[in-house]
């Protein structure tokens, strides 16, 4: 795990000098899912936003036993969306799929702006790029000098449901042991499967198979140590499996219980988020954060940004305390502004002492009527004024939006930080041809900017394929705007999401 300080020391570096320590490799790995159809998708930002003209796409198709099957190149030179499909795409059996790419220019962040989409019969799952191999020696210093276990996992044990971890080898082969803590109620439980994967392929473990006395949870704290692996950036890819075999699954994300990591100050974190028609909104604290506690406010908002109701949602207490979880739309309704608030506002501050440096936390957004089906569950950190932003500094978000035959998109916009004064919303949407619409709204502070699934079939048009894959790349003046998408199916009601690039 790399320090926030040094994330923040390296922002500071590279927007001061753009040639210092320069980029020029960015990379994911893609699992082979059975019973499911991956590829990825991306919008050519590198063009877009930088205007580099001169990069490419390698994707490489690896079998299970860590072996190259073959590798093809893509130039990335237009601007529009490039959607690759992998599965099916060579012969034989293949693990994993190694996508890289190149620029003659500095890419700054080695993590490419990539979807990962896994299509079933009944469900569609998005994950942008989770894990990767390290471009040299320093990287691999900065990346792996701290090891911390991984958590934010929503785990549910059910008849019907089972919790999954996939875990993922770097350039080596990896034998050990995956060390897993599960804190459920007042029982905590400890399993450590072992593992020996191959090269840059990957093992999934089963909850249920792991605990199969545990009965029905739903909640809790895992937490996973993963096996230590030079030139490896890995996180796990988890999530939660229905009994027709959909999954919706996302990232894991770091347990920073261990880091005593605050900023020089008590100044509260926060975060603004839609609330989407049709859909439930909750939110998800694990104490995973620095040592202490937070107390945690919500805040409901009006289409014009008023501040409707506030609620203290409860406490969070790292490392020994339970999950806080909430309903927002609950909230809403109990404080009558169910059908005025558009928006809502989670604020944390701590009870003594300073504010940790990262706070994460899920925002989950489910089915309103069906509570059984699968849930878009969407990591993120709070945002702070701490947080080095230069003076030059505009909005810009961009991200994919699921569209298809059998699948209902939604798209919603907000800003980070609780200023009164909104802004000006420029969205453009660029499909496998190029740019296909355009739209500029006003954002009003505190309030939300949502495209449900009508008004996006409106604008794009209902795709006669399965799946299309839209981008949109908004700009503002303010440069804390923030983007949220869900993609539900419409037969098994199953949703996933991810937040913007």
């Amino acid at each position: 795990m790399k320090s926030f300080r040094q994330v923040e020391e390296t922002r500071r570096a590279y927007h001061s000098d753009p040639t210092l320590n320069s980029v020029h490799r960015a990379s994911l790995l893609v699992p082979e899912i059975e019973g499911s159809y991956a590829e990825i998708s991306f919008l050519n930002h590198f063009l877009i936003k930088r205007g580099y003209q001169l990069v490419a796409c390698r994707v490489t198709a690896v079998n299970p036993d860590g072996g190259r099957i073959s590798s093809r190149l893509h130039p990335v030179d237009e601007s529009r969306v490039y959607q690759i499909p992998l599965s099916g795409s060579v012969d034989g059996p293949v693990a994993t799929w190694l996508v890289e790419f190149f620029s003659a220019e500095n890419l700054f962040i080695p993590f490419p702006a990539v979807m990962v989409n896994h299509r079933g019969a009944n469900w569609l799952n998005t994950v942008h790029a989770y894990n990767r191999i390290l471009n040299d020696v320093f990287e691999d210093d900065e990346i792996n000098t701290k090891q911390v276990a991984e958590a934010s996992i929503d785990v549910r044990l059910d008849d019907d449901h089972d919790t999954f971890l996939m875990f993922t080898a770097g350039p080596e082969r990896c034998t050990g042991t995956l060390d897993i803590e599960l804190r459920a109620g007042a029982e905590t439980m400890f399993a450590a499967p072992k593992l020996d994967v191959a090269r840059l392929c990957h093992a999934r473990v089963s909850l249920k198979s792991l605990f199969p006395g545990l009965g029905e949870v739903a909640g809790g704290v895992l937490k996973v140590h993963q096996p230590q692996q030079r030139m490896f950036y890995g996180r796990l890819f988890t999530g939660q499996t229905d009994g027709n075999g959909a999954l919706s699954a996302n990232h894991s994300f770091y347990d920073n219980s261990a880091i005593a990591e605050y900023w020089d100050n008590d100044a509260e974190a926060v975060r603004h988020y839609p609330l989407l028609p049709g859909l439930r909104s909750l939110v998800r604290f694990y104490p995973i954060m620095a040592p202490g506690t937070l107390e945690v406010t919500v805040e409901l908002c009006g289409v014009e940004g008023a501040v409707l109701a506030t609620q203290v949602a409860g406490e969070v207490s790292s490392p020994e305390g339970d999950m806080l979880e909430f309903d927002v739309n609950a909230m809403a309704s109990e404080h009558g502004v169910a059908d005025a608030a558009s928006a809502f506002a989670v604020r944390v501050r701590p009870n003594a002492g300073k504010t940790p440096m990262r706070v994460a936390h899920q925002v989950v957004y489910r089915d309103a009527g069906d509570n059984d089906a699968l849930e878009a569950s969407i990591n993120l950190g709070l945002a702070s004024t701490n947080v080095f932003t230069p003076e030059y500094k505009k909005g810009l978000a961009w991200g994919q939006v699921a569209t298809g035959q059998d699948i209902d998109g939604w798209l919603g916009f907000a800003w980070n930080h609780p200023h009164t004064e909104g802004g000006h919303v420029n969205i453009r949407f660029y499909n496998t041809t190029g740019l296909v619409a355009e739209e500029s709204r006003d954002l009003p502070g505190r309030a939300a900017l949502v495209f449900a699934p009508g008004e996006l079939a409106r604008i794009l048009g209902r795709p006669s394929n399965a799946f299309a894959p839209v981008w949109y790349e908004a700009r503002a003046e303010r440069p804390d705007l923030s983007a949220f998408t869900v993609a539900q199916h419409r037969a098994s009601r199953a949703c996933s999401g991810e937040h913007n690039f």
